[in-house]
């Protein structure tokens, strides 16, 4: 390691100057390493530029001739001239490849730049869109809302409905429905109602009933069910088990013209017959074997060792016979 002479820079190697003897690191010598050491022998001859420009008197008179150690010292920088000029192609090389690489840092800048403009134009976008997802967030909240009142409305409403089913089933408790009595005219239904008495071997009296009429029916305008409200329901439950106990009754046991058969039921509303005629299907799919009906309320049962279970909803039929 020495001080160069020049920058006072610590450098490992370098060239020394054969006249001041100071020693000076490459580029303050103004010689690159392989000139130097291309110097061979010559190196105890190289001067530094200081000493290069002091004048060298020449004691001859007349003729001025050029001294050998000015020759070498020529020489010695043709040489340092001469490998500065062989850097010069790799120098010119290196300009043209970082020319090329500033050329395409500049389109690789345009590019940034319309990257720049794209990415602004998405931002816009993309507040847009996310103030488009917190209109659609806030209808979310309110659909659900409103979702959630419907389905409370839907259940109040099947309350309502169930309620008024069963105040419309309730009216109807102490009402005994006669199917397949065929019509005649000037007929008593009164009678009828007695010769059924005599068939089942229970009677009602005239007095017990509160009003008895024909009534159309959903699918049949033509041939019209008889409808006999009696005093209170005991009345009826009792009257329609002594007719399932008759087993068969039809017209002509009533001295009525035709075959026709003669069903004694509780008088069920609408929506309770439709809920007997599933309950009897998806029973016979699901080899349940009871079905009844008493006191206007559907039974099931699988067997005559299971428990029997009231069907009132659909929901029920689900519940049990799925």
């Amino acid at each position: 390691m020495f001080t160069c002479k020049r920058c006072d820079s610590e450098a490992r190697d370098g060239a020394t100057c054969a006249a001041c003897r100071a020693k000076f690191d490459f580029p303050c010598a103004g010689i690159s390493e392989a000139g130097w050491r291309k110097l061979g022998e010559r190196k105890s001859t190289w001067k530094c530029q200081n000493c290069k420009s002091t004048p060298v008197a020449s004691p001859q008179t007349g003729n001025l001739k050029a001294s050998p150690g000015n020759s070498e010292s020529i020489m010695i920088e043709l040489q340092r001239l001469s490998a500065k000029m062989e850097a010069l192609p790799a120098l010119m090389e290196s300009v043209k490849a970082i020319q090329t690489e500033l050329a395409e840092l500049k389109t690789i800048r345009q590019e940034v730049s319309q990257m720049k403009s794209s990415f602004e134009s998405y931002g816009q976008e993309i507040r847009a869109l996310a103030g488009r997802v917190s209109d659609i967030e806030v209808e979310i909240e309110s659909v659900k809302k409103t979702r959630e009142a419907i389905v409370n409305l839907q259940d109040r409403i099947i309350q309502l409905e169930n309620r008024q089913s069963e105040s419309e089933q309730r009216s109807r408790m102490n009402n005994i429905e006669i199917k397949g009595v065929p019509i005649s005219k000037d007929e008593d239904l009164f009678a009828i109602i007695a010769k059924i008495g005599d068939k089942i071997d229970f009677h009602i009296q005239r007095e017990q009933i509160n009003y008895i009429a024909r009534v159309p029916t959903r699918n049949d305008k033509l041939n019209k069910n008889i409808i006999c409200s009696v005093h209170n329901s005991y009345l009826k439950n009792d009257f329609i088990a002594a007719a399932k106990k008759c087993k068969k009754l039809y017209a002509s046991d009533l001295g009525l013209q035709g075959g026709n058969r003669v069903y004694i039921n509780d008088h069920l509303t609408l929506e309770n017959k439709l809920l007997l005629n599933k309950t009897k299907a998806q029973a016979k799919d699901r080899n349940f074997e009871h079905v009844w009906v008493r006191g206007c309320k559907i039974f099931v049962r699988k067997n005559t060792t299971s428990p029997k279970h009231c069907i009132k909803t659909e929901q029920d039929l689900k519940k049990f016979l799925f």
